[in-house]
């Protein structure tokens, strides 16, 4: 029983440690940030690493996620990821971004046949 209590709480602590190392990351090193709507229902980001936009649904309430790129001068349209099964583990798409061009995110909620609602602010970022 000890052991098997001592695993679960070295694998929690673990876990908070990648949590946080991976909240700690500074958003130019390979990222766009993570970025959350309001309330912390939705998560998107994007890695430069792997040139990857990633939604994230976090609750079960009828809402799925949406992470929306655009291009930052023009608000052009780049790329809707989509995530309806909330804590899944998320969706990604990768779309082409240029390196020169300035890019925004915003992290928002939705339900199918309507727009997205309840979105965070669009955040700047570079490829």
């Amino acid at each position: 029983m000890k052991t098997s209590v001592a695993r679960a709480t070295a694998v929690a602590g673990m876990g908070f440690a990648l949590i946080a190392g991976l909240a700690a990351t500074p958003a130019s090193a390979n990222s766009s940030g993570w970025w959350t709507s309001p309330g912390g229902r939705a998560e998107g980001f994007y890695n430069s690493m792997n040139g990857r936009v990633y939604a994230g649904d976090l609750r079960v309430d009828g809402y799925a996620a949406i992470t929306q790129v655009r291009t930052a001068k023009n608000g052009y349209f780049v790329v809707d990821v989509r995530d309806k099964g909330a804590r899944d583990g998320g969706s990604w798409k990768t779309p082409t971004l240029y390196k020169g061009v300035r890019f925004k995110m915003r992290v928002c909620v939705y339900k199918d046949g309507h727009a997205p609602t309840k979105c965070g602010s669009w955040h700047e970022f570079d490829k």
